[in-house]
């Protein structure tokens, strides 16, 4: 990370590259493709590249995804290189002003959230990466609370493995208990709408997917409730946050389009891909 800070040059081409790929991605895919930039994070972009971030950005109507306050080492070194945090830091410099998706949002004060409340900023909760790098919880009640949209991510493959929505929202909501004493603290209904329409929400996507609602696009999945652990089917919420997995999902549709039907793939050759995992390891 030092050596691209000291490398003004590289960034900025990439920024461009950035730039180029966004625009030429947006709305691709029969509108299912939406674009941000993505700069890394307070402490591994300087200032003047990421004023000039928030500048592209405003110029082209993007959104921007940014890591925040994931460590305590890296709120703590900001702290003592800016003398602020790095979500007041962030203000400071016009970023906060634009639609964000912060993801982690783990270590943070209570004119953090505030500050993050003010201006509409979205959280991407990924609660089994921080377990797993030790970074911490996220204060996620604590933000529901002031009103941010929180949605949940799962990080990538190096600091969460499987990838599953669904256990994401499982120790979503069993770590917010866990950490408050209170059983009562992010129920089921919550922690389920934080997998769906507060992610769409999140990306700004809300008026689209998230929910099934008539004049939205046919984006869902099929859960089958005849197994042993999700019977009886007495409370589907409560099952689908505390005892199902994506093992359980049946059929996936997007926009309309089955994707998988009865856990068959309609679209993708899974044993073709397996052989190139295989090859390109080798």
């Amino acid at each position: 990370c030092e050596g691209l800070i000291g490398n003004r040059d590289f960034l900025y081409r990439r920024l461009k590259a950035g730039v180029d790929f966004a625009l030429k991605w947006r709305g691709a895919g029969e509108g299912r493709i939406t674009t941000m930039l993505g700069p890394h994070a307070p402490y591994t972009c300087p200032e003047d590249y990421l004023k000039r971030v928030a500048e592209e950005a405003a110029k082209h109507g993007l959104g921007i995804h940014i890591h925040l306050a994931e460590t305590s080492q890296e709120v703590e070194e900001h702290r003592a290189k800016y003398g602020l945090s790095p979500v007041l830091w962030l203000r400071e410099i016009g970023i906060l002003d634009l639609p964000l998706l912060a993801a982690h949002c783990v270590h943070l004060e209570e004119k953090d959230m505030e500050v993050l409340a003010e201006k509409g900023a979205k959280v991407a909760h990924c609660p089994e990466s921080n377990l797993k790098l030790a970074s911490g919880v996220a204060p996620v009640a604590s933000l529901l609370a002031r009103g941010v949209n929180v949605a949940l991510g799962t990080d990538g493959a190096a600091s969460n493995n499987n990838l599953d929505m669904l256990e994401e929202a499982r120790t979503a909501a069993l770590l917010s208990k866990g950490i408050s004493g209170d059983p009562t603290v992010l129920p089921a209904p919550q922690a389920l709408h934080m997998a769906t329409l507060g992610g769409a929400r999140a990306l700004n996507l809300d008026k689209e997917i998230g929910s099934l609602e008539a004049g939205k696009k046919a984006d869902f999945i099929l859960i089958d409730l005849n197994q042993p652990h999700l019977f009886p089917p007495n409370d589907v919420v409560a099952h689908l946050v505390y005892s199902a997995s994506g093992r359980d999902v049946d059929t996936v549709v997007v926009d309309g389009k089955i994707l998988m039907h009865r856990r068959e793939l309609k679209t993708l050759d899974l044993e073709e891909i397996y052989f190139q995992v295989k090859r390109r390891m080798a």
